[in-house]
């Protein structure tokens, strides 16, 4: 019954969209993954057996953008349905503005600062994730207020300041403000993060964000980042070649065992020469710190469109 109200508000705000004049767009796709993961010993707290997993998901999205003059109104929702039963909302926002600023509310991602590339399947070593300056970026749970106000400074340059708030207990909140410059095939990231934790008496943390992009030509691109929290560093590089990704992210904290580096890749295919269908194979090898199992993960995709 959850499900069919879901459904039904989706339902409603395309109605309400059509009736407003807006520019409706409708989409849907399904997203299913079989996923291996490497069987881990001793120590205890680490092993675990080998596993074969099969998980997914289809996804609606609906969205809408009227506009009146230079101003406009745009809003968009994800709905998740799972393959184990339950349901999900990925995004749920709306924007307002014009040319020069917009406001945005909801759940979203903000800019991103680490772009990862083709990352199909991403894995780290057990007992920890390096830090990728996305703490605050968004798609927070029903209980947490995030908006996100968008400046365009100048031809290519964008400001944004986001706000992450919330009063429940381990959650993060703070702001984050951050700039992206794009010009020509060239785009530049930079944002910092003013990290507090609801509930912990430790004070804020500061995490800084810079990534520089670069497209060589329609089908190739590279992207090199770097990201740092306290002690935290974290370095990374991908690439994408036509259907094929690679990437590497390398992190370290405070100790010895706070350390992952990870290398993967993927692969896309056309499936069954099905438009909208493919089938992407993918890898992921990580190596942990001093007393830590490392990972390995091979996933195969397949994605439709439809």
């Amino acid at each position: 019954m959850q499900n069919v109200f879901k459904l039904a508000a989706v339902a409603a705000l395309c109605a309400s969209a059509a009736a407003a004049h807006a520019q409706l767009a409708l989409d849907a796709n399904l997203e299913l993954d079989t996923t291996y993961t490497n069987k881990i010993d001793a120590p205890a707290t680490n092993a675990r057996d080998s596993d074969l997993s099969l998980g997914g998901r289809v996804e609606f999205n609906v969205g809408a953008k009227a506009t009146n003059g230079d101003a406009f109104v745009a809003a968009r929702a994800s709905l998740l349905l799972k393959k184990d039963g339950n349901t999900g909302v990925d995004d749920l926002w709306v924007q307002a503005g014009n040319a020069t600023a917009d406001v945005k509310l909801g759940r979203f991602e903000a800019m991103d600062l680490f772009p990862v590339g083709k990352d199909t399947v991403l894995e780290y070593a057990e007992g920890y994730t390096p830090y990728q300056a996305n703490t605050l970026r968004g798609r927070k749970g029903s209980d947490v207020f995030h908006g996100a106000l968008g400046l365009n400074a100048a031809p290519g340059l964008r400001v944004e300041l986001g706000l992450v708030f919330s009063k429940e207990t381990d959650q993060a909140k703070g702001i984050r403000p951050a700039v992206m410059y794009a010009a020509g095939p060239l785009t530049l990231r930079a944002g910092l993060e003013s990290v507090k934790v609801v509930g912990s008496t430790a004070g804020s943390e500061t995490g800084l964000g810079l990534s520089a992009g670069y497209q060589l030509n329609k089908d190739t691109s590279i992207n090199v980042n770097f990201a740092k929290k306290e002690d935290d560093k974290t370095f990374g590089l991908n690439a994408i070649i036509g259907a094929a990704g690679i990437g590497l992210v390398s992190g370290k904290g405070a100790t010895a065992a706070q350390k992952a580096t990870t290398v993967y890749a993927a692969y896309t295919l056309p499936l069954m020469g099905v438009k909208g269908a493919s089938i992407t194979p993918a890898l992921s090898f990580a190596k942990g710190g001093t007393g830590t199992k490392g990972q390995t993960a091979a996933r195969v995709r397949i994605n439709y469109a439809f």
